[in-house]
């Protein structure tokens, strides 16, 4: 018999938790400002993790393309600096009388 009544209220605990029936008591009703709280900061948790995640994405971006240019740089100062070196070649062969060869070189052969 004890077994069936125990039974019985284990039932009637679960039917009126269910039913809503725990909500409506003090305890709970007073703990409501609370669980707006940590639902609210749960929330603002998610939507702040969400911003860095796509800050992260953002800058990882933007290095790569500051890495791209860095290597642009380098290949433009690179052709400027050989370009420089070209045409004071060549201000210094018209110096003299020579001038720089813009074709290809000839090659001079003799008959024997």
């Amino acid at each position: 018999m004890g077994e069936k009544g125990n039974n019985k209220n284990r039932r009637g605990r679960l039917a009126r938790f269910l039913g809503g029936d725990v909500l409506e008591s003090k305890f709970v009703l007073r703990q409501i400002p609370l669980v707006v709280i940590i639902v609210s900061m749960c929330l603002a948790l998610v939507a702040i993790r969400y911003e860095v995640e796509s800050l992260t994405k953002e800058k990882s971006e933007l290095e790569r393309k500051v890495s791209y240019m860095r290597e642009v740089r380098v290949q433009m100062r690179r052709q400027y600096q050989e370009s420089i070196r070209i045409s004071r070649i060549d201000r210094d062969l018209d110096t003299i009388g020579v001038g720089l060869v813009a074709g290809p070189p000839y090659e001079l052969k003799i008959e024997k």
